[in-house]
């Protein structure tokens, strides 16, 4: 695991400058603080910075060439099949190092750009080629892995945060007024857009391929998930295939020279992934597991269950309510606002295991492959709309939308029910236009709802005709999951030199999901039939029946008793970011006393939104002010 950085000049006579390089990867030592490189290329340079997981001697060192110097690279991630990979490589080229870098240098030789259908990893990586006068960027085909670039006429500035690329000193801090209201609408900036007018996201499964001579840029999508069913199959013989598979993701990510570990939070997803690492053995395992002051969200007892029965070496942490204290120092960390609650959590546990180990395995990706969320059997309810005719629709529930006060629940559903019947699925999730953004934005920054919509009809027609639970999975694959809880992983472990590692998200395991039938994988109320099925098998009904919990924390509560903080709101509402006619003055005082008055009623409360209000005040105060 590692940090990557660059500069490509369009003027073949313009070079880089060594120390920008060298600066720019100095603001993501976190990501790599064992070992640094930089290279500079004529006009392009490559920085870099490692984390040591694999082949820990010099010899890994990037960036990396081939034998003739003529193709370099600079890599972020793990290969899992780099042995396979390199035992087919190995009598045509000459390896020095045993590092999954170098197979990525030599896969490159022979295959070009379509080298990522053959790889099976978490990645971002840049390769210069020199013969083609090339510069080749290429994500993961689920987004685990970061990459940023800036694209103008004259240069490409990339770099695994938004850091390097500010450092570089080439690229402009304006904020893009879409992706502003982006965040306040999601609580996070989807792909391809970032805070930063000038700085895109490499979407998930996409290469970026540049000609350094004619500078003409080509974007393109090397893999999506599609649904395949296979009807005739039991459902236990679709729990054995996963298992099977599951088993083999997970072994295969064991891999590592240097101590490894589990987030183990107590719920079906890690559990199984901490159970299939104990089946492929090689002595106990370690397991990390935080808790909440507040019993009722901690899933704790079920987590020390699993360590019990597999026999672990657990470790426990409990996470204080001044956690909250965080929120500014964790804006170093995204570089963008982002509200997920969970990311404290997640930081808190990366930082525990960071104690003990280099490597963690964690459950992410269950839920998106195996419909675990309480929103796909909502939308299994919401389709049973998709009778009535779409222009009724549009004037009964956009009256609703009309009649109902915009701080109330009925008015974001009349707005969802409106919408065409692909579009109001995949709005369970969020829908734009709440009245966050109407409220506590500044008024010459707001967009128009109809503008909003944009992140669900870029994929209508990719999603049209599936069924109701699989459409909805399928958005959150698309959407959610690269741009959310992947964002806050890597962001949270890194921070710490931690790597952190997902077996839900290979191609293997993604594809047998999507070949069960959706009436195997949900049934009835039962979300994650499959794998509630295999959990059942080790660790008994009870656990794998129970109701699933989420890694959240006690919002409502926190975020009560941050509405009653008076110095707290006077520094929001008078703060930089409402000077600069970001936000609105009034608005956030509203917000806050409708925190204070809401009660955790679910109509009435706005607990998420005052969470998202302040981590914009802090990344703002950080970033901008």
């Amino acid at each position: 695991m590692c940090g990557i950085c660059g500069i490509a000049y369009r003027d073949p006579r313009r070079q880089p400058d060594a120390a920008v390089l060298r600066r720019m990867a100095a603001t993501i030592r976190h990501r790599g603080p064992d070992d640094e490189g930089c290279e500079v290329l004529g006009p392009v340079g490559l920085s870099f910075r490692r984390l040591s997981i694999i082949d820990l001697s010099p010899a890994g060192h990037q960036p990396m060439a081939n034998e003739d110097g003529t193709v370099w690279i600079i890599f972020n991630g793990e290969i899992y099949n780099f042995q396979e990979l390199h035992a087919d490589l190995v009598g045509r080229h000459r390896f020095r190092s045993r590092s999954d870098t170098e197979v990525l240098v030599h896969l490159y030789e022979e295959r070009g750009p379509a080298m990522v259908d053959a790889i099976d990893g978490m990645f971002a990586f840049a390769i210069h080629d020199r013969k083609r006068k090339s510069l080749f960027l290429a994500r993961d085909p689920f987004g685990i892995k970061p990459l940023f670039y800036a694209l103008d006429d004259n240069r490409l500035v990339f770099g695994s945060e938004i850091k390097p690329i500010l450092a570089s000193g080439e690229v402009s801090r304006q904020v893009d007024r879409s992706a502003l209201n982006d965040y306040f609408d999601f609580h996070w900036i989807p792909a391809p857009r970032s805070i930063f007018a000038d700085i895109r996201k490499l979407p998930h499964a996409h290469t970026l391929e540049l000609d350094l001579d004619s500078w003409q840029s080509r974007s393109r999508r090397y893999w999506r998930p599609r649904y395949a069913p296979q009807d005739g199959k039991s459902l236990d013989t679709w729990v054995d295939e996963v298992d099977e598979v599951l088993g083999r993701s997970v072994k295969s990510q064991l891999v590592s020279d240097v101590p490894l570990g589990l987030f183990l939070s107590g719920g079906i997803d890690s559990s199984l992934v901490t159970l299939e690492a104990s089946k492929a053995g090689g002595g106990p395992l370690r397991t990390f597991t935080i808790g909440f002051e507040d019993d009722a969200l901690s899933e704790v007892p079920y987590a020390r269950q699993v360590a019990e029965d597999l026999k672990t070496e657990a470790v426990y942490r409990t996470l204080p309510y001044d956690s909250l204290e965080q929120l500014p120092a964790l804006t170093e960390f995204y570089d963008e606002p982002f509200a997920d609650p969970s990311q404290l959590p997640t930081s808190a546990v990366s930082r525990v295991a960071r104690e003990y180990v280099t490597v963690a395995l964690s459950g992410d990706g269950g839920d998106e492959l195996f419909s675990g969320y309480r929103h796909h059997k909502l939308s299994k309810s919401v389709s049973r709309l998709d009778v009535i005719p779409a222009a009724v629709a549009r004037v009964v529930f956009g009256g609703v939308a009309r009649l109902a006060p915009v701080s109330t629940r009925a008015h974001d559903w009349g707005r969802r029910f409106a919408l065409s019947s692909d579009e109001r699925r995949m709005s369970i999730i969020r829908l734009p236009g709440r009245e966050l953004r109407a409220d506590v934005l500044a008024p010459h920054q707001r967009e128009c709802p109809e503008a909003r919509l944009w992140h669900m009809r870029e994929h209508v027609a990719e999603l049209r005709g599936l069924p109701p639970v699989t459409q909805t999975q399928l958005y959150d694959l698309l959407m959610y999951l690269p741009n959310d809880m992947l964002v806050k992983v890597d962001r949270a472990s890194m921070a710490c030199s931690l790597e952190a590692r997902v077996p839900f998200l290979s191609r293997a395991v993604a594809e047998l999901a999507f070949r069960i039938p959706e009436h195997v994988r949900f049934e009835g109320a039962t979300e994650k039939r499959v794998l509630r099925r295999l959990a059942a098998r080790r660790f008994g009904d009870t656990f794998a029946r129970r109701r699933k919990q989420g890694f959240g924390i006690p919002l409502q509560s926190w975020m009560a008793a941050a509405a009653h903080d008076a110095r707290l709101q006077d520094r929001v509402q008078n703060g930089p970011a409402v000077h600069a006619g970001m936000l609105d003055a009034q608005g956030v005082g509203r917000l806050f006393a409708r925190v204070r008055q809401g009660g955790g009623r679910i109509l009435t409360d706005r607990s998420d939104e005052l969470f998202a209000l302040l981590v914009f005040d802090a990344w703002w105060n950080r970033y901008a002010a």
